[in-house]
């Protein structure tokens, strides 16, 4: 009897919905964290917040491997406690991290750079310490059940990871963070009517309220502070330098600036000896890095004249009315080139569609259908939407070209066919296989043989010092 009431403390079953929402959130958390810090720092420290989820799981075991009797005794309240301060150690712990004065670009002759990292770390690590204590609490105190305790957790934690990306869409990253740090507050009220009974409805009722707090939260304490070092923070230092567009998903936070006092000038590569100046433009930052220019175009290739001005416009002078394939494309400075120079075809691939669509809606007018009349703009939105093809080179949105003289892959090759109208065409030429037909329609000649009459052999029988010699079939 003393084993059973160990393992089942309280009642029979498990907080199994609790396990999930728990799980559910630190798995967001973790996702969230690599986007927050891709905007605050750089993409770099994003893969940190692995090593970091991962230690704090370890640690949460080590801690209650110490404190078995006391979980044993006291599951619900424990478990309702850990659940709740992972709601509030996930938005503090962030906000408290942001005001470490953490540098990584001084860390090699800054001594005090490696605690502030330390620092951050640590803070960091408080809210997956409060989750997995959550999960191993449910695992040790109710050992007969841990397949369903187990399989509760993964399904919450795929169930976070993928709803988190579905948020980001929709939320900005701040207003994400409030809403798993109210997420941790349901799953304590959860876990207390689970583990006591619809009977304790009062301090459940007043855990979904204390759930209602952060979302509460003024939005510029929970905003991510970008580093004063990113080309983002450098340029808004420009007078009169605004953002004019903020939009925010799982694939970055892009924004435009304009700069109406001193006019952006983005042309990489230009030469020193350039008569002609870029048009006006607008920055386009990704995560606050990354800068691509946005070119006023307004139709009249003379206001493109700095494109055959710098380093890139080389290739154009080697070929004349190429086509050309632009691989992120971005905010098309590249695209603008191609038509500079009359490029025949010109393809952009974009990966980010937020991009995209702000050149082709949103600044239409500014970059002169770009995206819309001059280029056809490729993204994975559109890909996927396209009809399915064989391989690259048969796909309705890839064009190439195969010369005749080069073997075909195998999968464009044409499926033979066993043909019972016509005779085998061994008895005409004796080259091809009774299984496959390549006779004319004609009947006359065979495909096969008509081909190989006009082209010598292969160098392989080729005699020394002899001339090719007409195939199999010839007149």
């Amino acid at each position: 009897m003393a084993g059973a009431r160990v393992s089942a403390p309280g009642r029979a079953a498990p907080p199994v919905i609790a396990v999930a929402l728990i799980s559910a959130a630190a798995l967001a958390y973790e996702i969230l964290l690599m986007r927050l810090f891709s905007i605050i720092l750089w993409h770099h420290f994003a893969y940190m917040i692995i090593s970091l989820a991962l230690l704090g799981y370890g640690a949460s075991g080590a801690v209650l491997t110490l404190a078995q009797r006391a979980v044993q005794q006291r599951f619900a309240p424990l478990f309702s406690a850990a659940a709740a301060a992972f709601g509030v150690s996930a938005i503090v712990c962030f906000v408290l991290a942001q005001r470490v004065p953490f540098n990584p670009l001084e860390i090699l002759w800054d001594p005090r750079q490696p605690a502030y990292l330390l620092a951050v770390y640590l803070l960091l690590l408080l809210p997956f310490l409060c989750a997995g204590a959550c999960v191993c609490m449910a695992l040790s105190c109710f050992r007969g059940m841990v397949p369903r305790i187990y399989s509760f957790d993964i399904l919450g934690a795929g169930a976070g990871s993928l709803g988190v990306v579905a948020l980001l869409f929709v939320l900005s990253p701040a207003d994400t963070l409030k809403l798993i740090g109210a997420l941790g507050w349901v799953a304590a009220a959860v876990a207390w009517l689970e583990c006591r009974g619809t009977r304790h409805w009062r301090q459940a009722a007043l855990l979904m309220v204390m759930a209602n707090l952060p979302l509460l939260l003024p939005q510029a304490w929970v905003e991510p502070a970008m580093s004063p070092y990113k080309e983002l923070s450098q340029t808004l230092r420009i007078p009169e330098a605004r953002v004019v567009v903020d939009q925010s998903s799982p694939l970055g936070l892009v924004s435009v600036v304009e700069s109406p006092r001193i006019p952006l000038r983005h042309a990489p590569g230009l030469s020193l000896n350039a008569s002609a100046e870029p048009p006006p433009q607008l920055g386009v930052f990704i995560d606050g890095e990354g800068l691509n220019a946005l070119t006023r175009f307004d139709g009249r290739q003379g206001s493109l004249a700095h494109l055959d001005q710098i380093s890139s416009a080389l290739p154009y002078h080697l070929l004349h009315h190429p086509r050309v394939l632009v691989l992120g494309a971005g905010a098309g400075a590249d695209v603008l080139q191609a038509h500079y120079h009359n490029a025949r075809q010109i393809d952009a691939v974009e990966l980010n569609p937020q991009v995209v669509d702000l050149v082709r809606r949103r600044f239409a007018d500014y970059a002169g259908g770009l995206y819309s009349g001059i280029a056809r703009c490729m993204w994975p939105k559109r890909a996927a939407s396209s009809r399915p093809a064989r391989n690259a080179t048969t796909s309705s949105r890839w064009r190439c070209s195969i010369p005749s003289a080069l073997p075909r892959p195998a999968s464009m090759r044409s499926p033979k066919t066993t043909s019972t109208r016509s005779k085998p065409c061994r008895t005409i030429c004796g080259t091809c296989s009774p299984a496959g037909c390549w006779r004319s329609r004609a009947g006359s000649r065979c495909r096969r043989a008509m081909r190989s009459s006009s082209l010598p052999p292969p160098w392989w029988r080729w005699s020394d010092r002899a001339s090719p010699t007409p195939g199999p079939g010839s007149p």
